[in-house]
């Protein structure tokens, strides 16, 4: 059984850690209805409060059917974090190292309070700035490889896009945002750190005028 289960890692290492990450949240969102109600969640950020909002505008309250679909979505992000930590790894390592580094957040980051995330923000905000430092660094490693800095031009955008949508979730991801740039002016990537910047102002700007649409003030939730 452990030989099957050891060739079945060794054949799909992200297959395997995905099935390992949806086990422990399902054990998780099932059998302990208190998480996820931790002080941590009290965090105000932009995202609960737009949920706030909804449901005080379709008069809904809080249940217990609630409250499992709130866990099973943190679960369900988790997981997509759990996914691009491998990726990244991948990308700068190898699958064997990646596969272990990804199984550290994989039995850990379950929710906001349980692991290295400390608030919803930071929770929801980081597969975002994953997702975006993940297209970056796959298409710095094809430009370096092809020597060709024009094909995958429009992936930046993309990639700037996800990130400033990471910004507007947690703010103080910022600062992560601007050393992803530095390192890619560093590479002498302008042209990508311009494509990059420019992603990020587009979701930035429509993230702001839906707010300003919804009469939502965002400096609320700008908490350093």
């Amino acid at each position: 059984m452990f030989q099957k289960l050891k060739q079945f890692k060794a054949l799909h290492p992200f297959t395997s850690l995905i099935l390992v990450a949806i086990v422990v949240r399902l054990i998780v969102v099932i059998f302990v209805p208190g998480f996820g109600s931790h002080r941590e969640l009290q965090h105000p950020t932009l995202f609960i409060g737009f949920l706030d909002k909804v449901k005080s505008l379709l008069g809904v309250g809080e249940s217990q059917g609630l409250m499992l679909l709130s866990r099973s979505l943190y679960a369900m992000v988790s997981i997509f974090t759990v996914s691009m930590i491998y990726r990244i790894c991948d990308l700068i390592s190898n699958k064997e190292n990646a596969w272990l580094l990804a199984l550290f957040p994989a039995l850990g980051i379950v929710m906001p309070s349980f692991g290295i995330i400390e608030n919803a923000s930071a929770f929801l905000g980081l597969p975002l700035l994953l997702y975006g430092a993940n297209v970056v660094l796959k298409q710095e490693v094809l430009r370096q490889n092809n020597l060709n800095e024009n094909v995958h031009r429009s992936s930046f955008l993309i990639a700037g896009l996800m990130l400033g949508f990471g910004i507007c979730v947690w703010y103080e991801s910022a600062f992560i945002v601007l050393c992803i740039l530095l390192i890619l002016c560093i590479k002498h990537n302008f042209k990508g750190a311009m494509m990059t910047f420019i992603g990020m102002d587009i979701s930035v700007a429509f993230i702001w005028v839906l707010l300003l649409i919804l009469n939502v003030n965002p400096w609320h939730y700008i908490v350093l």
